[in-house]
Order: C-alpha cells, then sequence, then structure tokens
C-alpha cells in the first residue's frame, strides 16, 4: 500500500488496467518512465527509473522511507516527489526534489500538515502541490528561486487535489469536490477563473494529465458503467474519447513525449498504452508493486 494526498489523505491500494489488444509486439517505445515500487532492497516504497520498455531499472532513492508521485521537471533534469525521510510525527509527507538519478536532494516542504502531488510549472521556477495547511486539501504554489515564498492557489471550502501544469504555462488542471462530486477543472496559473472541464456528475472524473502539446487532457473517470478508465478529451472538454478497456481499474494517467502513447498501472503493473486506445503492453511484472508512472519529458 502507499500513502498520496487524496479526498482526504489517506492509505490507497492502486490497481488499473490498460487494455483493448495487447496481442501486437512491443512498438519502440520512447524514452524513460518513472514509478513507484515496493521493489526497494527492505521492501520499502522507493521512486524507480527504467527506459519505456522495462529495461535498465534502476532504484532513484533507496531510502528506507516511502516516497512517491514522481514529476519531471520539463526539461527532464529532475524529479520533484513525496517522501517521509524526514521524520516529523506531526506531518509525514513533504515535497523533496532530485536530480534525475537520484543525486542532490533538496527538502521543497517543511511544514506542520501534509504536501503532496508536485506539479512542476513549464519554465521550472514553481512547483505547484497539494496540502492539507488550512484544513481541506488545497493547491498551493512553491516559489522555486528563493524556496521560500509559497502562494496559496485555491481557497473553496471543498478539497481541490492531483494538479498538473499545462505546456504552456498559463494554466492548471487539477480535481476537486466543489460540486458535490469529482470533476476535472481548469484554472489560469495563478488560482482565477476557475471551469469544470469534465462536467459528470454521474462519475468520478479525476487526474487530469496534459499532452505534451498541451491540446489535450487523459484522466480517469468512472463514467463507463462506474469502472474506473483512462479517458481524453481537448483541453476544452470536448471530443472525450476512452482510451482503456478492462475490467480492472485504470488510473494516473502520463502521456510520452511524442504525445503517441500513455502510461498508468494495471494490476500492480507499469503498462503502455496507445492514447487512441487501440492497444496496450505490459511493462513491469512479477509480485512487486508497480503505481504511478510518470514517462520522462
Amino acid at each position: 500500500m502507499t500513502v498520496r494526498v487524496r479526498f482526504p489523505v489517506g492509505v490507497v491500494v492502486l490497481l488499473a488496467a490498460c487494455s483493448k489488444n495487447t496481442t501486437a509486439p512491443l512498438p519502440p517505445l520512447p524514452g524513460q518512465i518513472a514509478f513507484v515500487s515496493d521493489r526497494g532492497r527492505l521492501g520499502q516504497f522507493d521512486i524507480f527509473l527504467m527506459n519505456a520498455d522495462g529495461s535498465g531499472m534502476t532504484d532513484l532513492t533507496d531510502a528506507l522511507s516511502l516516497e512517491d508521485w514522481p514529476a519531471w521537471s520539463v526539461d527532464g533534469s529532475k524529479l520533484a516527489f513525496t517522501s517521509d525521510r524526514v521524520v516529523n510525527a506531526t506531518a509525514p509527507l513533504d515535497i523533496f526534489v532530485m536530480n534525475a538519478d537520484g543525486t542532490g536532494v533538496v527538502q521543497v516542504t517543511n511544514d506542520t500538515t501534509e504536501e503532496a502531488e508536485p506539479t512542476w510549472s513549464p519554465d521550472g521556477t514553481k512547483i505547484a502541490f497539494v496540502s492539507n495547511r488550512d484544513g481541506p486539501n488545497h493547491i498551493f504554489l512553491w516559489q522555486a528561486a528563493d524556496g521560500t515564498d509559497t502562494t496559496h492557489l485555491t481557497k473553496a471550502f471543498q478539497a481541490d487535489a492531483l494538479p498538473a501544469w499545462s505546456p504552456d504555462g498559463s494554466k492548471i488542471a487539477f480535481t476537486t469536490n466543489r460540486d458535490g462530486d469529482y470533476e476535472v477543472y481548469v484554472m489560469n496559473a495563478g488560482g482565477t477563473n476557475p471551469v469544470n472541464l469534465s462536467n459528470n456528475h454521474a462519475a468520478y472524473d479525476a487526474a487530469p494529465a496534459w499532452s505534451p502539446d498541451g491540446s489535450k487532457i487523459a484522466f480517469m473517470s468512472t463514467r463507463n458503467a462506474g469502472n474506473m478508465e483512462i479517458f481524453v478529451m481537448n483541453s476544452d472538454g470536448t471530443g472525450v474519447v476512452q482510451v482503456t478497456f478492462a475490467p480492472l481499474q485504470a488510473e494516473y494517467p502520463s502521456w510520452s513525449p511524442d504525445g503517441a502513447y500513455v502510461t498508468c498501472d494495471r494490476d500492480q503493473h507499469v503498462w503502455v498504452a496507445k492514447a487512441d486506445g487501440s492497444q496496450a503492453w505490459q511493462i513491469t511484472s512479477g509480485s512487486h508493486l508497480d503505481i504511478v508512472p510518470r514517462w520522462r519529458p
């Protein structure tokens, strides 16, 4: 099991699905994928890096603590992540940043509450994250330039979480229950003008992920008969297309750098699917829990 800020902060087991046709040979896949796994030497959850085809797996954190929610800087040189590696009895989770090879770890937040789910601004100077420091989960902004300036972006009475910065830096997509159900919203990067994109009150819609060109947003939803699946919509909420098709749940999508594929986790393993949902391939296997895959830009 792994811990991440959701609605509310809690412990979650992720079981996901990415499949429609898995019989085709694995195509050449671009780049690398970071993910969370209990493959740590003592069974702890660490952040790992592998080639997109599953080869060359490396433990980046190798710490006797929980590491979660890897988030790439846009240039692929750094990873932000959540960890409880600093002992704090009142708030076990903070945001850290490290180089892509696991070196140079720097603590970003140091608060008496929990911080999680980081996402970088495209220029690499800011990190948006989720915190319960004022009660419900809200989105805050850390100014990476000086490491001290934190801005409160969302202030709704309900919870806001799972932020994702648009490639052009102008918008942040996020998940909120401010309408009484969980929806994908988008707002200006300064926190103004929140707009409901998913707008499906009968479903749970969450975990937005922008395509590299900013034209589309992948997200997870229960809008298909209650099964959690991955969908893709235009950045204005139109043109929703289902990407995953399986009885198990699909969660937390991330795009390949070329926009042709989406990675997710299925039944404790990392999978890759074509963005049109036509084919999918299992990348990791074995008895370990491999979750929250994040494709390197």
